[in-house]
């Protein structure tokens, strides 16, 4: 975890993204990529069809100037030392994103994020949310400014049905990057209800074969996954939420959903994802 990818559009959420990630980098002893994208501008035709403008060199290099002054000012913070490496590129987010995170050959996401609800969080969607369904690299969402020192507690909810070695070790690292006590929950739900007997143990198991010693199980009751993740987080007053999320893509993904992508949008506290099917 020694290379750090933040990706930022100067909000006061990718703000708190960058501190949290200038933290993480300080005590690593490692670095940042801060990277802009920014799509070109757009105008429409007399039909209303949105066209790219097609704008002069010295109108593009006028932006982009813009752009690296704003990069710029992030960095006037102090970096306690850390080295920030700041681009911008033109084109779509997401994928720019996605390439930048290999090119980079990052060991983490950090990016801030708003969340969403209803109709956009259906239809839409935000960057964040793309990102978490396709890094390959574990992601951190931010919301509101968060110290590093503040996470002394981890919430991290499994179905107990897979077991993925590689999501495991991250995670691990994870818990003994922050120094935190690691929450094991099962959330039961009325559709896929399981006794106690049969979930503890196996808690129990995986805690034993793959977790820091003093890993706590329990066993929570919601309507759904997510709320019950949320619900149980707050009702221990755990810091930061873990998940491994399966990546799923178009049609599946619309049908089955995704229980990390519904906690980063809703949940208030640090979201950590790392797709299961590497």
């Amino acid at each position: 975890m020694k290379t750090i990818l933040v990706p930022t559009d100067f909000s006061e959420q990718a703000k708190f993204a960058f501190d949290f990630a200038l933290q993480m980098a300080h005590k690593l002893k490692g670095e940042i990529y801060l990277l802009h994208v920014a799509d070109l501008p757009v105008v429409s035709d007399p039909m209303g069809t949105n066209l790219h403008a097609f704008l002069s060199p010295e109108t593009l290099k006028s932006l982009e100037d813009k752009i690296d002054s704003k990069l710029q000012d992030f960095e006037s913070v102090n970096t306690n030392g850390v080295k920030v490496h700041r681009s911008m590129e033109w084109g779509n987010p997401f994928s720019a994103i996605t390439k930048n995170i290999t090119d980079s050959n990052c060991d983490m996401v950090v990016m801030g994020s708003k969340g969403a609800s209803g109709l956009k969080e259906i239809f839409i969607g935000s960057n964040a949310e793309r990102i978490i369904r396709h890094s390959k690299v574990p992601v951190i969402t931010i919301k509101e400014k968060t110290e590093i020192s503040s996470i002394k507690s981890i919430v991290f909810g499994t179905d107990i049905k897979e077991i993925n070695k590689v999501l495991f070790k991250n995670l691990k690292e994870l818990v003994e990057f922050f120094d935190a006590t690691l929450h094991l929950v099962h959330v039961n739900t009325p559709t896929d209800f399981k006794r106690d007997t049969e979930v503890i143990p196996a808690l129990k198991n995986l805690a034993k074969n793959y977790f820091p010693d003093g890993t706590m199980v329990h066993v929570y009751n919601d309507v759904n996954e997510d709320l019950g993740l949320i619900h149980f987080t707050e009702s221990i007053n755990a810091d930061l939420i873990a998940l491994g999320t399966h990546g799923k893509r178009g049609f599946e993904h619309f049908i089955s959903g995704s229980v990390a992508e519904d906690v980063a949008n809703h949940a208030k506290r640090p979201i950590w994802t790392s797709v299961l099917n590497k």
